[in-house]
């Protein structure tokens, strides 16, 4: 039986200037995303009125992570952590606004700006989880990292949810910029960040260089067994996160009946669904192993889609999405503290940078081909093989010695 420890000393944390002023700035950059790819996907659809057309957004997010996001772990090693977060919020913010004028004209134009918005991002995320390592005491890093972890998850969940009251209330152009000046905000709260590690300076790179220590990298993600299917784990289940999401406005609209606008309330359930999964992880934690957690989320997840693919009930589509919520949160919590401990502190940049790729990838190809699924075959369809596939992997990870991760 394995014992789950807590962390004692969130208070030490939460008194942490750095920290807070650098869980803040995450809180406001994810909830702008959020947002933003609400309204984006929303845009799409009223464009083209096709699943396939939703995913291009999707395709925006995730073009750009696969091919710059494990370049970017190697770049913010070298460069000001502070300032690349910084800088990087700025521009998105810039971008947004520019969309704007693009509204309702050209869906090509506004693919090509969220292509230049998502490759900035990549610079983020990497620089995000290295800077949060160096102001946060080691004793109290995986106390901070809990705290990321649930405030990340919950920020995707608010902003998912206001964006529907908002695109109805002030429509999208408002919404948009919202979106802006919440990426403004984050920039300056991580802007106060009381950094002063004289280490992290400006260092000129070579290709060489670069290209060394992002192999280094690959190649201890390919070496450590653990590390490598907690990752193949985590691209699943965020693989059918990203198709839900995409096919969740035409299940709204279509099969339940509140509306294409308004299928951001089934968001909101996952996302207390995914509270509840939090609060009942620690008890999971101590009487299982966390193999047989990570079961029972792909276990819930599969089924609840399974059932979800023949349902037409508003209430029991709420149910579902609570309890697909709840089984993500044991599956992502589970793996991210499991590549947490596996990985060493000087690899964790590119660890990270690495993993926001394949994770990232699972955004783009899935989103399309699961797309194309429901437009020919429909969405129930579409659904009932996301369901089956999930439910399999979570068979497959129990049953299979090498796909167990602890």
């Amino acid at each position: 039986m394995e014992k789950h420890v807590i962390p004692p000393r969130f208070s030490a944390v939460l008194g942490n200037s750095s920290f807070v002023c650098l869980w803040i700035g995450q809180l406001l950059s994810q909830m702008a995303d959020r947002i933003y790819i609400y309204v984006l996907v929303i845009v799409a659809y009223n464009l083209t009125k096709t699943n396939l057309g939703v995913s291009v957004p999707m395709l925006s997010f995730g073009i750009p992570s696969v091919l710059f996001a494990s370049f970017a772990g190697v770049y913010v090693d070298r460069w000001q952590r502070k300032k690349t977060m910084v800088l990087s919020d700025i521009l998105r913010g810039i971008l947004i606004i520019l969309i704007i004028f693009l509204l309702q004209k050209s869906l090509f134009g506004i693919f090509m700006v969220s292509l230049l918005i998502y490759t900035i991002a990549q610079f983020f995320a990497p620089a995000e989880a290295s800077l949060l390592s160096e102001v946060v005491e080691k004793e109290n890093l995986i106390v901070a990292n809990s705290l990321f972890m649930t405030t990340w998850m919950w920020s995707s969940v608010v902003g998912f949810g206001l964006g529907a009251p908002l695109v109805i209330i002030f429509g999208e152009e408002v919404t948009f910029a919202v979106a802006a000046v919440l990426y403004f905000v984050s920039a300056l709260a991580v802007f106060l960040v009381p950094h002063r590690n004289g280490t992290e300076k400006t260092r000129r790179v070579s290709i060489r260089s670069v290209k060394h220590d992002l192999l280094m990298g690959f190649e201890f993600i390919r070496r450590n067994v653990v590390i490598r299917y907690s990752l193949i784990k985590m691209m699943m289940i965020t693989s059918g996160l990203a198709v839900i999401c995409m096919l969740a406005i035409q299940f709204a609209e279509k099969y339940i009946g509140i509306g294409a606008k308004n299928f951001g309330y089934l968001v909101i359930l996952a996302g207390a669904g995914m509270m509840l999964g939090m609060w009942a992880l620690g008890r999971l934690s101590h009487y299982f192993k966390k193999s047989m957690v990570v079961f029972i989320g792909f276990a819930s997840s599969g089924t609840v889609l399974i059932l979800l693919s023949f349902t037409r009930s508003v209430l029991l589509a709420l149910l579902y999405c609570f309890i697909l919520g709840f089984g993500n949160i044991l599956i992502n919590a589970t793996i991210q503290t499991i590549i947490q401990h596996k990985t060493p502190r000087s690899l964790r940049g590119r660890v990270f940078g690495i993993q926001n790729m394949l994770i990232n990838f699972a955004f783009t190809l899935p989103v399309v081909v699961f797309g194309l699924i429901a437009d020919y075959f429909g969405l129930n369809i579409s659904i009932l093989i996301l369901g089956l596939m999930i439910l399999l992997s979570g068979f497959l990870s129990l049953l299979v010695p090498k796909l167990r991760t602890v």
